[in-house]
């Protein structure tokens, strides 16, 4: 079977929207979801012992595991009939999830929980993943203006860029929607072999976007009609830590950004599989 989506699911209800955007991609690839929590060693303890004593190790187990089945009764009702599986691990949210991306398809988070809210979440917890993992990193915002009809993909002309590329036109071609490319920086410009090749995928209607401004201001505006924003790990504006693309992005658009490595390629009818129209 193919690997299952991961979701990482804080305590309180706060990975609500995060579960749900989960439930309906593993749904549409035909995959079981795992839901993960990290449950964080309580002060005094570390792995097989503890001072505090057993009941406070017992408490955050109870609360982890009250929290997951209360996401898995949502992503059964986003998705019914979706095989769901359960995980409390303890450990580093972060050391966790990237274990978890061993034996997934696809790693999904929310941009608050955790302890972080907004694109502070992106600082910490995703940042820690993406750029980091073996596969796409999603990261969900807690409220979406509705679904999309657009597929928005960053690409600052490097190698790091190119599995954004190809996910990007899968994605678009498989939702039966247009891709939007976008460059943008001081130098912009487009050049007959600037675009990597985006493999056998073919988007209804391919525009490409040339601003001279920064990455995530014209990122943010094209999101405005986009289903998904998708970036790549490249070596310039969508990365540099002077630009901070994807932390502003996860702030400021309503609808998920999923960062993808350089190497990973989309399989067919893997993505969204379901057509539009």
């Amino acid at each position: 079977m193919t690997a299952a989506v991961v979701v990482g699911v804080p305590l309180h209800g706060q990975g609500e929207p995060a579960v749900r955007w989960a439930a309906a991609e593993a749904r549409d690839r035909g995959v079981a979801l795992r839901l993960v929590h990290a449950m964080v060693s309580p002060v005094g303890s570390y792995p097989g012992r503890s001072v505090v004593g057993v009941d406070a190790r017992r408490g955050l187990h109870d609360l982890a595991r009250h929290a997951l089945d209360e996401m898995a009764e949502v992503a059964r009702t986003a998705a019914p009939g979706l095989a769901v599986e359960e995980s409390v691990v303890e450990g580093d949210v972060v050391a966790v999830l990237r274990a978890q991306a061993a034996s997934a398809s696809l790693l999904v988070v929310g941009s608050d929980g955790f302890g972080l809210i907004g694109e502070l979440a992106l600082g910490g917890v995703a940042r820690g993943l993406a750029g980091h993992v073996e596969v796409p990193v999603v990261v969900v915002p807690p409220e979406t203006a509705g679904r999309g009809d657009v597929v928005v993909v960053g690409d600052d002309g490097t190698p790091g860029c190119r599995g954004a590329l190809r996910f990007a036109a899968r994605r678009a071609a498989e939702r039966a929607v247009p891709l939007v490319v976008v460059r943008a920086g001081p130098d912009a410009r487009l050049l007959p072999d600037d675009l990597p090749e985006l493999g056998d995928a073919r988007p209804s209607t391919l525009q490409v976007v040339l601003a001279e401004d920064r990455a995530d201001r014209v990122l943010a505006d094209q999101a405005r009609a986009a289903e998904l924003v998708v970036l790549g790990v490249g070596e310039h504006g969508w990365r540099h830590p002077r630009h901070s693309t994807r932390r502003g992005l996860v702030g400021h658009v309503q609808c998920p950004v999923v960062v993808v490595p350089p190497d990973h390629a989309a399989p067919r009818n893997a993505v969204g599989a379901t057509r539009r129209g």
